[in-house]
């Protein structure tokens, strides 16, 4: 069996992508677009190292994968949890194979970019995470740590009145008040509502006291997640017909996710938030999706903030899913022995200039070679 890796390009992004849509572990975060978004964030600093994994020529699967400086971390994704995403079809002990031979591979990157850990997660609402009946996270007997969150699911498949007959009650006035004080809500166009929605979400980090993000994160998601349907954007407008609040929720295959949102002052008076994730909610329902992730929830926790965002979330109906996430501690990476000053910048050449010896590999990358051939069997060239 012949095996390589390909790093993720435009050369491959079609099939990568093709790959993910298919996946009972695909989910938006793990295309092709979503990691040249995050990687266009110039603040995040993120260093790319996204690879598709062959067997015969046929790619089995892909790895969203991403080191930050800032945290010195390696996660899958660096923005927006992800995972390997193994083709479809590929069951039992083939799919174990590939899912040991494509988180190994991330592992030996991890170590040589120098990160501490290794961080992967899989959606809630994705096939595979919705069939793990006991829920025990898979990952565990590939050497990670668990770390899972909660998330609030709701499942569509009841009928729009039943759904209504899950909301709680001290929701439901929040709804109808609302619609009293002439709240409309519409799904809008991301890119013509680009600079409202920027200008707002400033307004609500600067208000809660965190610093907004980049425009250029949620430019990217107008530009490179909303036209292909995987962003989509409602508004709640005022009854002067000024946009007060904005919901945006991101969805793949047959789930949703309540992603990001926005809110002005005036919003939160007139209970806004509440109907826009009620519309979208139901629009999800209305577009065939069967799953809606509220998002995580911190049942018990003392923060204010925290404790706010998890009633609201818990109010609309739906049950606790475990969201899995897991890390690997990474080993330190030895000390390099004294010797000549390099100044800044001038490392990398240097180090690219220097030969390795005569018919052995070059350091942590020849190690690492080492150990996976190890894993993929005598003969194979990773």
């Amino acid at each position: 069996m012949s095996r390589r890796f390909v790093p993720l390009s435009a050369e491959i992004a079609g099939d990568w992508d093709d790959l993910v849509a298919g996946s009972p572990d695909g989910f938006v975060f793990s295309l092709a677009p979503w990691q040249r978004l995050i990687l266009a964030v110039d603040a995040w600093g993120l260093r790319d190292h996204s690879f598709g994994y062959y067997e015969n020529g046929r790619l089995v699967a892909v790895m969203p994968l991403q080191f930050s400086p800032r945290n010195g971390r390696m996660s899958s994704s660096g923005w927006g949890g992800s995972g390997p995403v193994v083709a479809a079809g590929l069951d039992g002990p083939a799919r174990e194979r590939v899912l040991r031979v494509t988180l190994e591979q991330a592992r030996m990157l991890a170590q040589e970019a120098g990160a501490s850990h290794l961080d992967m997660a899989l959606s809630p609402v994705t096939g595979s995470s919705i069939a793990l009946r006991w829920g025990v996270n898979p990952f565990v007997f590939h050497g990670f740590n668990d770390t899972s969150h909660i998330a609030q699911v709701i499942d569509l498949a009841p009928s729009e009145d039943e759904l209504f007959g899950a909301v709680s009650a001290k929701t439901k006035p929040l709804l109808q008040r609302a619609a009293d004080e002439g709240i409309a809500v519409r799904r809008v166009d991301w890119r013509e509502f680009l600079d409202a929605y920027y200008d707002c979400h400033c307004e609500t980090y600067t208000r809660t006291g965190v610093s907004p993000h980049p425009q250029a994160y949620f430019a990217g998601i107008a530009h490179e997640i909303a036209p292909r349907g995987h962003a989509v954007l409602f508004a709640a407008f005022s009854r002067a017909g000024e946009p007060i609040a904005f919901h945006n929720a991101a969805r793949f295959a047959h789930g949703a996710l309540y992603h990001t949102g926005c809110s002005r002052t005036q919003a939160l008076e007139l209970g806004a938030n509440h109907l826009l994730l009620w519309r979208s909610i139901l629009a999800a329902k209305e577009d065939g999706l069967r799953w809606f992730d509220v998002g995580t929830i911190i049942p018990g926790t003392d923060d204010p903030k925290l404790k706010g965002l998890t009633l609201f979330k818990t109010r609309f109906g739906g049950e606790p899913h475990r969201y899995l996430h897991c890390e690997m501690p990474l080993p330190a990476q030895p000390a390099a022995a004294e010797g000549p000053e390099i100044a800044a910048g001038e490392q990398d050449a240097a180090a690219a200039a220097a030969p390795a010896p005569a018919g052995k590999p070059d350091g942590l990358r020849g190690r690492a070679a080492r150990a996976l051939r190890r894993v993929l069997g005598p003969g194979a060239k990773p």
